[in-house]
């Protein structure tokens, strides 16, 4: 949804970052894949695969920052929190249910589902507005602020 809404506004040239094209294309191509091939993926190894599914992604965003020499905006910063956490969330839920093979429900649990679903729809909306909407990258310039003030 970010995706074509953030072509269509380059098109027009509402905005003008390829960057935040670019981020949407690629969190569209991870999640369409993901999604479709789920079948295919023993249903075991779901949350490893979807933990790698979503490393590659981050590392496909940052090749093509890197690529296109362009800073990051808001919207793509969120990007890089959102799968970063999502990729962490997935890999303890595979570390919990697989590898300590563990049936009973707990904290883990509702954080992931909760987590992964808020962060998601966070990047949808933070690609689509391009802004700081929770405050985050204006938090970390503050306290970046604050510790530069306090080794002089």
């Amino acid at each position: 949804m970010s995706f074509f809404l953030n072509l269509y506004f380059r098109c027009i040239s509402v905005k003008t970052d390829n960057l935040l094209v670019f981020c949407s294309f690629a969190i569209f191509c991870s999640y369409f894949i993901s999604d479709h091939l789920y079948e295919l993926f023993d249903q075991t190894e779901v949350y490893k695969t979807w933990s790698i599914y979503d490393f590659v992604t981050l590392c496909i965003i940052y090749i093509g920052q890197r690529l296109l020499k362009t800073k990051a905006s808001p919207g793509v910063i969120y990007t890089y929190i959102g799968l970063s956490i999502n990729t962490l969330l997935f890999l303890f839920m595979h570390l919990d249910i697989v590898i300590f093979k563990n049936t009973t429900p707990w904290l883990l649990w509702d954080l992931y589902s909760l987590g992964v679903n808020v962060l998601d729809f966070s990047m949808i909306v933070a690609l689509i507005v391009d802004r700081d909407i929770f405050g985050i990258i204006k938090l970390f310039n503050y306290v970046k602020r604050k510790k530069a003030l306090n080794l002089k």
